[in-house]
């Protein structure tokens, strides 16, 4: 009677199991395809632009040089990060110090005759006014005592002057930055003016674009552009451009302020800067288009609701919207949302709740 039982258990599971199969086949065969999000393409007035090379550079980029002539004997290391006023490199200051010394030590002598002089030129002074001394004592007595403060004062300067010097044995940084380079070796005779490493501030960057003459009237302080490098794609502002150009190759040179980009200087990027007044162009949603090293394409749909790649060149922005040109035109469908992994030809179905949350 229990195995009758348990047959007619399993029997029954299995019918179930089948029921919840041919269920989801059928809804399944309802609604084939990949959930998506789309979005209609349109036309509006942009300013058609020129995708051009650009390269990440610093605002400031020096090397630093030495000051004053000596063996070195300390320097920073290629890649540190230093603060504005922190010493970089030392140079042997000894026979400074000694010169110095030197200097103190006659400044001494000439106070001692300054003090001198000026007791006896009171005293010849008082004996001046009773006729008891030649006047020409007197006179001579404060020539001397005038040539003695100005010694004092000649090396008062000539210390501070040495102060100075030994203070610049040690070689600071004058601005916030990265020592890109190093010149110089330890143990090393380092000359007047000689080189020692290379400071790159890399908190303030620029995109620095050789551009056309042809495009200036175009541009517009401020203007936002758009950047390309790898897999993305950002707005920066122009930040001011050359007002002079290249004779040679018909350019002038445009920066964009790339400060809050986490780019090293030296990094190859793509800017896109307007060429004409505005013209009616195609746009796509920002978040429609797909970017690869090599292209940039966004996925549309056919009659058939079948996804297709159609490659496309990326324009200036509007809003969050982008100019594009190619085999796309004003009412054609993009996928929007939920293509990151769709294939060319796979079937989609649009998706309400994903339009919502846009």
């Amino acid at each position: 009677m229990m195995n009758k039982f348990y047959k007619y258990l399993s029997v029954m599971t299995l019918a179930s199991s089948l029921v919840v199969n041919v269920s989801v086949m059928a809804e399944e065969k309802e609604q084939p395809g990949q959930l998506v999000s789309v979005e209609k393409v349109k036309n509006e007035h942009v300013n058609p632009t020129l995708w051009l090379p650009g390269n990440v550079i610093s605002r400031v980029n020096a090397p630093i040089s030495a000051e004053q002539m000596g063996q070195l004997l300390w320097i920073e290391d290629v890649g540190s990060q230093v603060e504005k006023g922190q010493v970089i490199a030392r140079i042997d200051n000894r026979h400074l110090v000694l010169q110095m010394s030197r200097q103190q030590a006659q400044i001494k002598r000439y106070h001692a005759d300054v003090v001198y002089l000026t007791s006896q030129k009171k005293r010849m002074s008082a004996l001046s006014q009773k006729n008891n001394t030649a006047i020409s004592e007197l006179e001579r007595i404060t020539k001397d005592l005038a040539v003695a403060e100005s010694e004092v004062l000649a090396l008062s300067m000539q210390i501070k002057q040495t102060e100075l010097a030994i203070e610049k044995t040690a070689i600071v940084a004058p601005f916030t930055g990265n020592i890109s380079q190093r010149f110089a070796h330890v143990g090393e005779l380092i000359s007047v003016g000689r080189s020692l490493v290379q400071l790159v501030d890399t908190n303030h960057l620029d995109i620095m674009i050789a551009a056309p003459i042809s495009i200036a009237p175009f541009l517009q302080k401020d203007a936002k552009v758009l950047v390309k490098w790898q897999n993305k794609l950002v707005e920066l502002p122009v930040r001011t451009w050359s007002k002079v150009g290249v004779q040679s190759s018909r350019t002038f040179d445009v920066r964009l302020d790339a400060k809050d980009l986490t780019l090293l200087a030296g990094s190859a990027v793509t800017v896109s800067l307007p060429k004409e007044q505005v013209s009616k162009a195609t746009l796509v949603p920002r978040d429609a288009l797909v970017l690869r090293e090599k292209e940039t394409f966004v996925l549309t749909v056919d009659k058939e609701n079948n996804a297709k790649k159609v490659n496309v060149l990326v324009g200036q922005g509007s809003g969050g919207w982008i100019s594009v040109s190619g085999a796309i035109w004003a009412g054609d469908e993009v996928i929007v949302r939920g293509g990151e992994r769709l294939q060319e030809g796979q079937k989609i179905r649009r998706g309400e709740s994903l339009v919502a949350k846009r």
